[in-house]
């Protein structure tokens, strides 16, 4: 049954869209034929392969300013005596944390057209800046991606022995030449891994795009299809599902491709079965090491706590100009449209629905991770292919997706397209793979002999799982829960082509105030959306701790 539920969540939705993509109509009209029209439609279109153009530039900007920061700041902090290295490893990942419409729109009020930044950067630093470029957007998804290869390459970091290392720095080796002919060759699987999934990730992009890049012209493929789809006069004009199909295929195909050259890079082995061995820091002396920790700080100060500032300076002024100072813009007025139903409403939508998808997700991939790793059932190898493959979905693909699954199933599709609880569906299959990527290595260290003291007690799979190894698995549940909370509170891609009047949810309600240029209540609820990301994580954290103890106690 849990096989069952797993594969029809993530699997069914690709059916109708790719159903959908190879009709010569919308398929709740009757007729029809099949027909490559859409597709067709779609390569006739010179704007589209404008936007293939602009997100392959993008997504290769990305990956290269991305993984270079990343893999500095993972070696920065894992390899040297940099200063507050343990605070930077925290801090350096907040960008991953945080709402991704909050830092586009903090990133928008500081550097955008008009930004608050702007002007001194462009006329006294004389530095070009054009948000709203590619190159620009760039800029952007370079600091959102960052941490992906920070904690690829940290990661890799901590499972290489430094005794290579420290021959080296004993033979009279400075310390950039040990990094340089040492720790970077070690890393080169782990940048591979990084770069291939930053890549990936920015093909798919949509908010960056949305929010920045269409109102200049300059579109990615996602928002071209989220355009296309919003402004026609039918409900699916054909190409966009033939356009959701190709961006699914090229996004499958990353990710294959990801895992067939990491498959070759075994020479790059360092851990053996005789441990890991001490990490000695390289010593930078106290002048570069005070530097390169000042460095960091102006990098997280500049990406990351200055936009925020600047969210929140925006969410409590009238406008934010540099031309005025802002006391004398003062208002309280955005935050008392914060209070109107149509801004209750969807943050009242979204706390309830990343509530409940993370506990019912949370618990359906505990289950379906026992089947696949702990359980004799024939198909539970396809389980962790499975669970995998929803973070190589798009999120404007699974919103199509589930758009056509709901108008095809009928019941209960029309119950679950006009409530919550088929955005939440959406969202919650869109962030299985979290779930699972925290889950399984947990139960990997939890040894099978516990299993075979049980059924050797009489005890059948069942209740080994549920009174034996889940309860072991508290602490990873817990962490789990937190992680789908945070990441389905902050999701917002799929619910575009998902809400109806009354449905809405707090990504969508800002991007449609952002369209209506209402900036200050987007602000404000982006603000508010940050500081549940920050509460959730500080109490979850909390609780994650006291829950360890008692696990191990």
């Amino acid at each position: 049954m849990t096989w069952l539920v797993v594969v029809l969540g993530v699997l069914v939705p690709i059916v109708p869209l790719l159903y959908a993509s190879v009709r010569d109509r919308p398929v709740y009209e009757a007729g029809g034929v099949f027909t490559l029209s859409p597709y067709r439609q779609l390569f006739a279109d010179p704007a589209f392969w404008q936007s293939v153009r602009n997100t392959l530039e993008f997504a290769t900007l990305c990956t290269v300013f991305a993984v270079g920061l990343g893999a500095g700041a993972a070696i920065a902090c894992a390899r040297t005596d940099i200063l507050g290295r343990r605070l930077w490893s925290k801090l350096l990942l907040a960008p991953l944390l945080l709402p991704p419409l909050g830092v586009i729109l903090g990133w928008n009020a500081l550097y955008g057209p008009g930004g608050y930044a702007t002007n001194f950067i462009t006329h006294t630093l004389r530095i070009p800046l054009n948000l709203t470029s590619v190159p620009g957007m760039s800029a952007l998804g370079s600091v959102v991606g960052m941490p992906v290869a920070f904690l690829t390459c940290q990661a890799a970091l901590a499972n290489v022995d430094s005794s290579l290392e420290d021959a080296a720095r004993s033979a009279g080796a400075r310390p950039l030449r040990v990094i340089t002919l040492i720790v970077v060759p070690m890393m080169r699987p782990a940048l591979l891994n990084a770069a291939l999934l930053i890549f990936t990730l920015s093909v798919e992009s949509l908010g960056i795009a949305l929010i920045l890049g269409s109102p200049a012209g300059n579109d990615f493929v996602a928002s071209y299809l989220y355009n296309t789809w919003s402004s026609s006069s039918t409900i699916d004009p054909g190409a966009v599902s033939a356009g959701a199909m190709l961006l699914l295929l090229a996004a499958v195909g990353l990710l294959l491709l990801r895992r067939a050259l990491l498959g070759s890079e075994a020479r790059f082995v360092s851990v053996t079965g005789r441990g890991r061995g001490l990490h000695t820091p390289i010593e930078l002396g106290r002048p570069r090491r005070v530097i390169l920790g000042a460095l960091v700080a102006a990098y997280f100060a500049v990406t990351t706590l200055a936009p925020i500032l600047a969210l929140a300076l925006q969410s409590s002024v009238s406008v934010l100009t540099p031309l005025i100072a802002p006391w004398h813009l003062w208002t309280a007025a955005n935050w008392n449209q914060i209070g109107r139903p149509e801004f209750t409403g969807p943050i009242r939508n979204s706390l309830e629905i990343a509530a409940v998808g993370a506990v019912v997700t949370t618990a359906v991939v505990a289950l379906a991770t026992t089947v696949a790793h702990r359980s004799s059932f024939p198909l539970r190898k396809s389980l962790q292919f499975i669970m995998l493959f929803p973070r190589a979905m798009p999120g404007i693909i699974v919103g199509i997706g589930f758009f056509w699954t709901f108008v095809l199933f009928n019941p209960p599709g029309n119950m679950l397209r006009n409530s919550i609880w088929g955005i939440a569906l959406a969202l919650s299959i869109r962030s299985l793979t979290l779930a699972y990527l925290v889950l399984y290595p947990a139960l990997a260290a939890v040894s099978s002999s516990l299993d075979d003291a049980a059924r050797s007690a009489g005890a059948s799979w069942w209740t080994t799982m549920t009174r034996i190894v889940l309860p072991i698995l508290r602490p990873a549940l817990l962490a789990s829960f937190i992680l789908l909370f945070v990441s389905i509170l902050n999701d917002y891609d799929p619910a575009l082509f998902l809400v109806s009047p009354g449905n809405e949810i707090m990504g969508v309600t800002m991007i449609n105030s952002l369209k209506q240029g209402s900036t200050g209540p987007a602000a404000a609820m982006a603000m508010v959306q940050v500081a549940a990301t920050i509460v959730a994580i500080a109490v979850g954290s909390r609780l994650f701790r006291t829950t360890t103890r008692r696990t191990h106690a």
